[in-house]
């Protein structure tokens, strides 16, 4: 009886660990083959078929014995068109300040920038104390503004600081994710993506003149832009199957193998020395 109580309890945790396997993992690998949805950008002064409703973000910061806390303030988009990061202690705050107000906002766009359009909004971002005193950041605290491209698929552009009356570029890199750029800051003002060829509206008309055989139709160039329910292809799904989908059948025959050695070794242990009279018996 102690046998085969023992093969019961082995074959039972067996069947106990393939039940929880099939519970927690995936009956088949997940397939990531298709496309993503990517928010359509949305546009202060939207041009014709695009969204407007452009949004911006404000935050009222606590200045902790005059040193900055950390700064992470966002647009409100689903996938954020302006942003700004400063690590703690990453603003110049001035003596006595106590609280530090963020703001972002979409505001109309001034000037033509020498190389290239502005792509989308233009983005006044306002750094101050509560005196209305405007805040400063060395280099090395590498204080970010990020921008979003309207083109998800842009992989060139420049963000841009609006000064003295002209677009001025700042040094610029891909953020990682789709059309958003990144660059240090040591002021603020208003900022934009400026990326390369004619604006929207200079490459429609290029455009028109092209289908009319007008002049300049060999010098037709679309600018960049994006409409609603735009979308980034992802990479087709792998035929090899994943180790989630291994996993159960690995655990199934485990759990069985397991139950025939316990077996054998209860067979094996009644034909041993104390099979028959109890031990306590023998002479």
């Amino acid at each position: 009886m102690a046998g085969r109580g023992a093969v019961a309890g082995v074959l039972g945790a067996g069947l106990l660990v393939v039940v929880v396997a099939r519970l927690l993992l995936p009956a088949a690998p997940p397939l990531y083959d298709g496309i993503v949805p990517i928010e359509p950008y949305l546009w202060l002064d939207p041009p014709a078929g695009d969204a407007g409703g452009a949004k911006g973000a404000t935050a009222q910061l606590a200045d902790r014995s005059g040193k900055s806390p950390l700064v992470a303030v966002a647009t409100l988009e689903l996938e954020p068109q302006a942003q700004i990061f400063a690590p703690p202690e990453g603003l110049t705050v001035p003596p006595g300040g106590r609280t530090i107000k963020v703001s972002i906002e979409p505001v109309p766009s001034e000037g033509t920038p020498a190389d290239g359009h502005i792509d989308g909004n233009v983005y006044r971002i306002s750094v101050v104390d509560e005196n209305g005193t405007a805040l400063t950041a060395p280099a090395s605290a590498r204080v970010s503004v990020v921008l979003r491209a309207t083109d998800p698929a842009q992989a060139e552009a420049a963000i841009a600081r609006f000064s003295a009356g002209t677009w001025q570029p700042l040094k610029t890199s891909p953020s990682g994710f789709g059309g958003t750029f990144v660059s240090v800051v040591t002021g603020f003002g208003d900022f934009a993506v400026i990326t390369p060829g004619p604006g929207p509206s200079l490459a429609a008309s290029a455009a028109g003149a092209a289908s009319s055989g007008g002049p300049g139709a060999a010098a037709a160039s679309p600018g960049p832009n994006v409409s609603a329910g735009s979308t980034v292809p992802q990479s087709p799904a792998s035929d090899s199957p994943a180790l989630p989908g291994l996993l159960p059948p690995a655990i199934v025959a485990g759990a069985l193998l397991l139950g025939v050695v316990a077996y054998r070794m209860v067979r094996r242990g009644r034909r041993g020395p104390y099979r028959g009279a109890h031990p306590s018996r023998r002479r």
